[in-house]
């Protein structure tokens, strides 16, 4: 992948914190975008008591399971592939996972969902992510998608709506919002 190239559709992620709804709208857009492989890698969920277990969802008509691991230092040595990191995690504990995330070898991006981190914390989360070449989305982000590529989260809705809007497959036009 490019250096300028955010995602592709080779990309995998490391979810943080279990959001059941956007990690099936993602597998769904992927098997519609008819990826060769999920994009979803692993979900980290730190309050399991386990140090790994394992989430059935849909792949299309099949069902699969996606490794949960407590911690994601955890999850990225199991998944060295996976160099996003989507951050459903609260304010109160989003910035000390995505500079984690950050600080990592393997993350490039992090996209970072909730609102309220304090400014100077999220001035930080940015000078790390330029020392480190990184790239971040948010905070408080709704997401992004790459039609036909890699969608995060929730974003652009339903599986019906991204069959509508024909965005499960490649296109030549980008459109990026910013509301407030």
């Amino acid at each position: 992948m490019e250096d300028y190239e955010l995602f592709n559709r080779n990309t995998q992620a490391i979810i943080y914190g279990f959001q059941r709804n956007p990690i099936q709208r993602m597998l769904d857009f992927d098997f519609v975008s008819k990826r060769e492989k999920q994009s979803v890698a692993a979900i980290i969920r730190p309050t399991q008591t386990a140090a790994i277990s394992y989430h059935k969802v849909f792949y299309g008509y099949k069902e699969i399971v996606i490794p949960i691991y407590k911690t994601l230092n955890l999850a990225m040595k199991k998944h060295p592939n996976a160099d996003v990191m989507i951050n459903f995690a609260s304010f109160r504990s989003s910035y000390e996972t995505s500079k984690e995330a950050l600080e990592s070898d393997t993350i490039r991006t992090v996209v970072i969902i909730a609102e309220g981190i304090p400014e100077r914390q999220s001035r930080e989360l940015i000078r790390i992510a330029e020392e480190k070449k990184k790239n971040i989305i948010g905070p408080a982000t709704v997401g992004g998608i790459m039609a036909g590529a890699f969608k995060i989260g929730n974003t652009a809705g339903t599986l019906e709506n991204i069959t509508l809007s024909k965005l499960y497959r490649p296109g030549s036009v980008g459109f990026v919002s910013k509301s407030g």
